[in-house]
């Protein structure tokens, strides 16, 4: 499911523009829709999820890396985490 979507994105600039602003899963799966993924939020989430899991650890690392959070961010996004 996510691999399509992911080989769109390295291949069409104009979708990679458009994933720039989303800041929300739920504008995620919108702007996958409009590429002709239909995705629900959750799902892709998981699915992204997986991909970190399903990876050996020096992948994990670097896709988690590649995140892109500054400090700030991160330290938002481990305050509000919930499990």
């Amino acid at each position: 499911m996510i691999e399509p979507f992911l080989q769109a994105v390295r291949s069409n600039e104009e979708l990679q523009r458009e994933l720039r602003s989303v800041t929300t899963a739920a504008g995620l799966a919108e702007v996958a829709a409009r590429a002709g993924f239909a995705m629900e939020a959750g799902p892709l989430v998981k699915a992204f999820a997986q991909l970190l899991v399903e990876g050996d650890d020096a992948l994990a690392v670097r896709n988690f890396d590649n995140l892109g959070w500054d400090v700030g961010e991160l330290a938002w996004a481990l305050k509000t985490w919930e499990s």
